[in-house]
């Protein structure tokens, strides 16, 4: 009885961690931090069958996390704007049909502010707004595509702070 007891509760465990352990707190937002991650969590819009929806609210910022990437009034700003935002019409992350690959760019706080790296993939309001980043951080943009194609459905603004992912896109607009 106690074996089977065990072997129950080890392959609960197995299916919890499979399914993305929303109960324990992960899920898309919960991927590790870097490029890897990124690049993991952003696969998982591509999946045949992937409740965009449910993967993307994860992604919405506190104001914490606001704070945790912008200084100044900017972080005020942005912190009201995207809780509007997503108040009124959540953020949804989705590939359009036939978007099967990933286009993934990374900058960090220095290199925006700097206009150097990868900066140049960035939308260019990211240089009005760059000196308010806070330094040490690495932001990411990506497109989903079609095979071989450089255009598609593009996003910016995915960062790893405070233990997730979250998506703080085009911080510009609350800069004017």
């Amino acid at each position: 009885m106690r074996l089977r007891l065990g072997s129950a509760v080890a392959g609960f465990a197995v299916m919890l961690a499979l399914a993305g352990c929303k109960l324990l707190g992960g899920g898309a937002a919960s991927a590790p931090p870097g490029e890897a991650g990124a690049k993991s969590l952003l696969e998982q819009f591509m999946k045949p069958g992937a409740d965009h929806k449910a993967l993307s609210a994860p992604l919405r910022p506190s104001k914490a996390d606001v704070a945790a990437v912008y200084q100044g009034d900017l972080a005020g700003k942005l912190a009201a704007r995207y809780d509007e935002m997503w108040s009124k019409q959540p953020m949804v992350v989705k590939p359009n049909p036939g978007q099967t690959q990933l286009l993934l760019f990374s900058a960090t706080s220095e290199e925006l502010k700097a206009g150097t790296g990868k900066a140049g993939e960035f939308p260019g309001g990211y240089r009005r707004v760059a000196e308010q980043l806070k330094p040490g951080l690495t932001l990411y943009r990506w497109k989903f595509v079609k095979p071989g194609e450089t255009l598609g459905m593009a996003y910016d603004g995915l960062v790893h702070v405070n233990g997730h992912w979250v998506i703080l896109p085009k911080p510009w607009m609350a800069a004017r």
